[in-house]
């Protein structure tokens, strides 16, 4: 089962990601840019779910840090924002693979995440 990170310090939120896509993937959660970061480390997901604004170091840092090391570089980031898409260009420059703003439909969550984990399976090949 592919494991995807889910990473965002709203609790609602994270209910509801857990909501609809715990039956179809092994899930984790980080609460903040630091744990994320941790978990990433120690778990090495298949996909990290990644809302933009967390406390600490932001969603945008994370990605970025994620993608510069040649470890995780791979792994595919859908950012989450509840702010409308101003900051797209910033997003995808810090390496997302995906932008969505919340709330967002279930039917495009599960198609963007189906279509990178398939994409990352390539890669990985």
């Amino acid at each position: 089962m592919k494991k995807i990170l889910l990473v965002d310090d709203n609790e609602a939120n994270i209910t509801l990601l857990l909501g609809v896509l715990d039956e179809l993937y092994d899930l984790s959660v980080a609460l903040s840019g630091e744990d994320a970061l941790e978990a990433i480390e120690e778990e090495m997901p298949d996909l990290v779910i990644l809302d933009l604004r967390l406390g600490g170091i932001s969603g945008i840092e994370v990605c970025k840090i994620i993608k510069q090391n040649e470890a995780t570089k791979h792994i595919p980031i859908i950012m989450l924002t509840a702010t409308s898409n101003t900051l797209q260009d910033e997003v995808y420059a810090a390496g997302a693979d995906s932008l969505m703003s919340k709330p967002f439909e279930i039917a495009f969550l599960l198609n963007e995440t189906r279509k990178l984990l398939n994409k990352d399976a390539v890669y990985k090949e």
